[in-house]
């Protein structure tokens, strides 16, 4: 009879603990200019870093903890279900086999393809305006080159099938691949139209970006994915839960806007847009 109490003792106990909110998030971040700046004129000015910002103002209650992890190992961490969440993530519905996600904070424009404006119009002039992808990457004379662990959504069974020239490992990759383009080791990278915005911004590098005819998607939405673990889904529904402040956030949305560069009205008309889809949006609480 005891032991039947203890037990059931127990059970509430722990019942109880998941029921609590977490006190504190666990952030993993990278060095990967404009989404992470940890050094520089701009630290702490990435898209990402001004996302986890945004959070914590919404929820001042929670404490925040940021770990700086290489790419891979952040993907690691969260295949092993470590309780962490990373800002940084492409929105893929509630979860998948990685990560819980929350609803999308922000939205990209499509992946493009970014080289010297020389590169560009060689590119263009070969393989069409929208580029022909699959048949630039059969072309291996063209140099490829993307950060480590980076995965590219709707184009990444193209790069499945054709490795690139080079996919560089460690911190710093999405600028390094920039730079090794400049320095013409690379002829073109994929990135999104805000990453040429930081190089030429702050290299004082002159990139040029061509949209590609494989690139279905009209928009990609950002989304933090958190732990698929019950601290995960806790911290995932504490987020959805104060998600249009998040989205308005002035601070956020002059980031966002910074890297937009020219083009920021533009863009928050196109960010606004595509956040306000029914599927993007909080579920009405049910009566």
């Amino acid at each position: 009879m005891l032991h039947g109490i203890v037990i059931s003792m127990l059970l509430l106990l722990a019942g109880a603990s998941l029921a609590v909110a977490p006190s504190r998030i666990q952030w993993a971040i990278n060095d990967a200019p404009p989404f992470h700046i940890v050094n520089g004129p701009y630290q702490n000015k990435g898209i990402c870093d001004a996302l986890i910002a945004a959070v914590h103002r919404a929820l001042p209650e929670v404490e925040a903890s940021v770990w700086l992890m290489p790419q891979p190992r952040i993907a690691q961490a969260l295949g092993d279900q470590i309780n962490l969440c990373f800002p940084c993530m492409i929105f893929r519905g509630a979860h998948d086999q990685l990560a819980n996600f929350t609803l999308p904070t922000h939205i990209y424009e499509p992946y493009r393809l970014l080289s010297k404006p020389g590169m560009a119009l060689e590119l263009s002039s070969r393989f069409g305006s929208p580029v022909a992808f699959e048949r630039l990457l059969q072309q291996r004379q063209y140099r490829l080159g993307y950060p480590a662990g980076r995965r590219y959504a709707e184009l990444q069974p193209l790069l499945d099938q054709y490795p690139p020239f080079l996919a560089r490992p460690g911190t710093g990759g999405v600028i390094a691949i920039l730079q090794m383009i400049q320095a013409d080791r690379l002829d073109y990278t994929l990135d999104y139209p805000i990453v040429a915005n930081y190089f030429n911004r702050t290299q004082q590098g002159a990139l040029s970006s061509l949209p590609i005819l494989e690139q279905q998607q009209d928009h990609i939405p950002g989304a933090i994915g958190c732990a698929r673990s019950d601290w995960g889904q806790q911290v995932v529904q504490m987020i959805n839960g104060v998600m249009p402040q998040v989205r308005q956030d002035p601070e956020f949305i002059e980031v966002l806007n910074l890297w937009a560069g020219e083009q920021s009205e533009a863009y928050q008309q196109f960010n606004q847009r595509q956040l306000a889809r029914p599927e993007y949006q909080v579920p009405s609480a049910q009566p």
